[in-house]
């Protein structure tokens, strides 16, 4: 994977004053395997939609198939099985470009853009019963969204509200993370912060206690539509 490691030297030098300026033999990683690079790369899309819904339900996650011209009305029936509500959702250009549409009669509030409404995007977020915003990518390996943050949809869209809607594309659908961050490594930007999300949030390393919600959204949805 291409890239430029940064801070390398600063932080070398602190390990090599903390040993007391003792020269080390370099010695350069070698991967045991190649299992990162070809891991699910012989599977069919049909394959690794199969393995995704296999993960989907191993991460508490609903995970719906439909077409194009179905969309609006799976996320309709969504957004009414979550309990309606307010509904919040980001300022990028794929909602027209894929004609997505909410219900007339929903309560609809839009990431708005800039520096001055961060704290009204955040209290927008937080008061919201359902966000709707769609995924960069979505890994087959562990049924994954992948979410970048820039000036149309922060981090507080994708986690504040009670209820998540993905809309994943199948053209974005990856066998495994690696491919996910080689594309990004390639189109860095400044700024913007990557998330990677398998289901609900929750945690099960509380006395063995599984508690789901408890530090983001209590229901994920997955909704792939066909887009090949």
């Amino acid at each position: 994977m291409a890239g430029t490691i940064q801070n390398r030297d600063a932080f070398l030098k602190v390990l090599k004053d903390k040993r007391g300026n003792q020269e080390m033999p370099f010695e350069p990683y070698k991967p045991i395997s190649d299992l990162p690079e070809t891991h699910l790369a012989d599977k069919t899309k049909e394959e690794l939609i199969a393995i995704a819904r296999e993960q989907a339900d191993f991460v508490s996650a609903n995970m719906v198939e439909t077409t194009s011209s179905e969309l609006n009305q799976v996320i309709a029936d969504l957004i009414k099985s979550s309990g309606e509500g307010q509904v919040m959702i980001p300022s990028t250009p794929e909602f027209d470009e894929f004609g997505v549409k909410l219900p007339e009669d929903a309560k609809v509030v839009q990431w708005q853009v800039g520096a001055d409404h961060r704290e009204e995007n955040i209290m927008n977020a937080q008061n919201s019963n359902v966000a709707v915003a769609f995924a960069k990518f979505f890994l087959a390996e562990s049924a994954t969204v992948v979410v970048e943050s820039n000036a149309g949809q922060g981090r507080s869209l994708h986690f504040l509200p009670t209820h998540y809607i993905s809309i994943i594309p199948l053209s974005r659908v990856l066998p495994r993370s690696t491919q996910a961050a080689a594309y990004f490594a390639e189109h860095q930007k400044e700024g913007s912060t990557l998330h990677f999300i398998s289901g609900p949030s929750n945690s099960g390393d509380i006395e063995m206690e599984l508690v789901v919600g408890l530090h983001g959204p209590l229901e994920i949805n997955y909704v792939l539509v066909n887009d090949l």
